[in-house]
């Protein structure tokens, strides 16, 4: 039997956690920046558990300067727990437009430039994402914005007749900047698919600003730029393609290696 509180049951109270987990990840905090002399180490696990009190609440909220409890009393802002459990209050401040940068899948030396635009869906009761301004408007995407609790990631997913695509980016950061991989297929020839993988940049945009979109070449003005950004996706570890090494190449490290034991 599902157990009531004043703040509500157990799944709500897990709501709650999950939208201060939110706050603490999008304003660079951890969960040791909540413990004071009056709330201690104990309380604070115990609450991420979703087992507190309302007094500990308040404590939280007062740190933090932000109400938590209000969405679950007043509106069911609350996600499906099989997309996150993400409370709307944590999440809103993802929703706006993005400009979504890409290399082509077939010819990756150029980039494919479009909108993402990420809003709340009172009908589905989560964030979900729309594709807009592509040149090859036949490959759009609509779909649901997947938030796992705990992790600084997210997933924008969507499916089609059986096909799914996952685009994994972390959390914005301080410029408003989210990286990481899209995975899906691509078809260079007619029919003939074959699974892909890149690297993929999202950048909300500010008001008033008109990114430059489409196929983006070399001779493109903002094209050192979109490079230099989706090349952070490695350099800063948004994102890993483990590739194996070649036998050959494995051989040439370790003699490399011996050489250098030696030196």
């Amino acid at each position: 039997m599902k157990q009531e509180t004043g703040l509500g049951s157990k799944q709500d109270k897990k709501a709650i956690a999950s939208a201060i987990q939110r706050h603490l990840d999008a304003n660079g905090l951890a969960r040791k920046d909540l413990i004071r002399e009056h709330l201690s180490k104990s309380s604070i696990e115990k609450l991420f558990q979703g087992d507190f009190t309302e007094r500990t609440l308040n404590k939280v909220e007062g740190i933090l300067k932000t109400g938590f409890q209000r969405q679950a009393a007043v509106r069911d802002d609350t996600a499906a727990k099989s997309v996150g459990g993400y409370v709307f209050d944590a999440v809103e401040y993802l929703q706006g437009d993005y400009l979504c940068v890409r290399p082509m899948f077939a010819n990756p030396v150029n980039f494919n430039a479009y909108l993402i635009s990420i809003a709340w869906s009172d009908a589905q009761k989560c964030l979900v994402f729309e594709e807009k301004s592509r040149f090859d408007g036949k490959y759009r995407q609509v779909g649901t914005v997947y938030i796992p609790f705990g992790t600084a990631f997210m997933n924008l997913v969507s499916s089609s007749a059986g096909n799914v695509r996952t685009v994994l980016l972390s959390l914005p950061d301080t410029e408003d900047m989210m990286r990481g991989i899209i995975s899906t297929l691509s078809n260079p020839k007619g029919s003939i698919y074959i699974p892909v993988a890149a690297p993929i940049v999202l950048r909300k945009l500010r008001a008033g600003e008109e990114p430059e979109l489409g196929v983006i070449a070399r001779d493109n003005r903002r094209y050192g730029e979109y490079q230099s950004w989706l090349a952070t996706v490695l350099t800063e570890e948004f994102g890993i393609f483990a590739v194996p090494q070649p036998p050959a190449q494995r051989k040439i490290g370790r003699r490399q290696a011996v050489k250098s034991d030696h030196r």
